[in-house]
């Protein structure tokens, strides 16, 4: 069986997703190059795309996995992102201070997206809330969206913590979602019933 005609069988679960880009906030001096890279890195690895970064200093080497945005903005990053990817649902705000954050971290806040579309999400550690935010793209426009975010327990201490990526900090994996099954597992009667 060829990637087309998996695609053809199991596509809407997967077509009918979103794409989430991620900005990273590079305001800090002096630009850590180390922390840069890794940030990047683990917003790639974590599943967003495209990864955008704001703030680099004039003559600042961008990494291969990201382009550079002129603006902080998440309206106008989101526009940005959505230039390059159309299908770009909400974008990921990530501070370089927090570089240290595990891939893990994005793909909860993305999967969290995937069930709650509409809302601002939180990644948190221990019930601790950090800066890092995912935003939808489409809905209340920046002036009129809810304070609160929807808090996502990541289990990734450097979602709550500054970091290079450098200092060991605590990672407990996401808790699992066990009431939900990727078409990709089901078996028996539920796979035969897509046929």
């Amino acid at each position: 069986m060829v990637i087309w005609e998996i695609l053809a069988r199991f596509g809407a679960a997967y077509t009918e997703g979103m794409t989430v880009a991620a900005l990273i906030v590079a305001e800090q001096e002096p630009l850590s190059r180390v922390a840069l890279d890794r940030l990047v890195e683990a917003a790639w690895s974590g599943g967003a795309n495209p990864v955008l970064v704001s703030g680099l200093p004039d003559g600042a080497k961008l990494p291969e996995l990201a382009q550079a945005v002129g603006t902080s903005d998440l309206d106008a990053a989101g526009n940005e992102a959505q230039r390059t990817v159309a299908a770009t649902s909400a974008i990921i705000r990530l501070p370089l201070s927090h570089a240290g954050i595990d891939p893990e971290t994005i793909t909860a806040l993305i999967t969290a997206h995937g069930r709650m579309p509409q809302a601002t999400l939180a990644a948190t550690y221990n019930t601790v809330r950090g800066p890092i935010r995912l935003t939808p793209l489409s809905g209340p426009a920046a002036s009129e969206r809810p304070d609160e975010p929807v808090d996502v327990d990541c289990g990734d201490e450097a979602a709550v913590v500054a970091s290079d990526g450098r200092a060991p900090l605590s990672y407990d994996a996401p808790p699992a979602n066990h009431g939900t099954v990727d078409p990709w597992e089901q078996r028996g009667d539920a796979a035969s019933e897509r046929d």
